[in-house]
């Protein structure tokens, strides 16, 4: 196993080459998670797995989740199992149409591995789509920003015909401690509120899945987080996804902005961020990201490209519950809304405070 600097991503972000999965002990499996949880963006080139054994692999790191399952759950008192019958027998009465249409999406996107979802442009035969943001480029952005309860950690594995798009990154620590310690501290106060704002992080996308992403990335408007936070290895930084939000709680919409253009203006530069454009068409890269301090975007708009995506905890990696807001109101509703989740997944052996 060869591991070295990936260029960009500050002090953050390594490759990983020549990892052996069919001989790869557990206790190896957890020491590069350890890395990984310290790297942010860990990229395993030319792994070769199937849905099946990514799947496998990342479980033993923690579990996947979704915060809008938890909700659809405690709404109809169904599991997802449950709902997608029920909405495939037509057995929807009582149930929202926007409800109905995201289960729609969720089990044309779902593989037969636990937890992964496809990520193409393709469709079915009758034009339904297959895969979670489909076609066109995808704008900074973390998953679920707008939800307190996000989900810290995703795996993207590339499949087919990739060459000719990337996924890039940026990470926030380096420039976060380069500020002055008052300006620190102002951030570490600052509150965003967080809205969707439809075709800011995925341009073109059909209007039935802009469903999914509504509902994945901020589906009450106004959420409230702050700025800064800690990522699941205790690494500072913001938790900035550009395309959502709003305005900081006690500024004007126009200060908000004039703020959020001179963060981007410093922090969106080249010291920061890594573009990875995909060499070979049909040989998986599996990209894993941190999801709470580091943005994630796609370019290149390649409708045939087929990759696979899991988005997980590291419950498994640390002995103390994670607590990403050092803001003690924001931990208490954090640690809170994070056991009724968990209670309503029925997550077995999740840590919790």
């Amino acid at each position: 196993m060869k591991i070295s600097k990936i260029p960009g991503l500050g002090r953050f972000g390594v490759f990983i080459d020549d990892v052996d999965f069919e001989h790869i002990t557990d206790d190896e499996w957890m020491k590069l998670g350890q890395l990984h949880l310290n790297s942010l963006v860990t990229i395993l080139r030319n792994v070769n797995l199937s849905p099946d054994t990514l799947s496998k692999f990342i479980h033993k790191w923690g579990t996947d989740r979704n915060g809008h399952t938890a909700v659809l759950i405690s709404k109809y008192k169904n599991t997802l199992p449950e709902l997608g019958a029920r909405v495939l027998d037509g057995d929807t009465e009582g149930m929202d149409e926007e409800d109905i249409t995201w289960i729609k999406n969720v089990l044309n996107i779902m593989t037969a591995a636990d937890g992964v979802h496809r990520v193409t442009g393709r469709k079915t035969s009758t034009g339904e789509p297959l895969g979670l943001f489909a076609e066109g480029e995808l704008h900074w952005h973390s998953n679920e920003a707008g939800t307190l309860t996000f989900t810290p950690g995703v795996a993207l594995m590339s499949k087919e015909n990739v060459v000719g798009s990337a996924t890039c990154f940026l990470t926030t620590t380096d420039w976060y401690e380069q500020q002055s310690e008052s300006f620190r501290s102002e951030l570490d106060d600052m509150i965003v509120l967080h809205r969707f704002m439809p075709g800011k992080v995925t341009p073109g996308l059909r209007p039935e899945q802009e469903v999914i992403v509504y509902k994945n990335m901020c589906p009450v408007d106004d959420t409230a987080i702050p700025m800064v936070i800690q990522s699941p290895g205790g690494i500072r930084g913001l938790h900035y996804s550009v395309n959502t939000m709003s305005r900081i709680q006690g500024m004007s919409e126009a200060e908000s902005q004039r703020l959020f253009d001179r963060i981007s203006r410093e922090l969106f530069v080249e010291e920061f961020m890594y573009d990875h454009w995909y060499q070979v068409q049909d040989n998986n890269d599996l990209l894993l990201f941190d999801n709470s301090i580091t943005l994630h975007r796609r370019l290149g708009g390649v409708s045939d490209r087929l990759c696979y995506r899991i988005q997980y905890d590291y419950s498994k990696l640390y002995d103390t519950p994670y607590q990403p807001y050092f803001q003690s109101e924001f931990a208490e509703i954090y640690r809170s809304k994070i056991r009724d989740m968990i209670e309503v997944l029925r997550i077995k052996d999740f840590p919790l405070a």
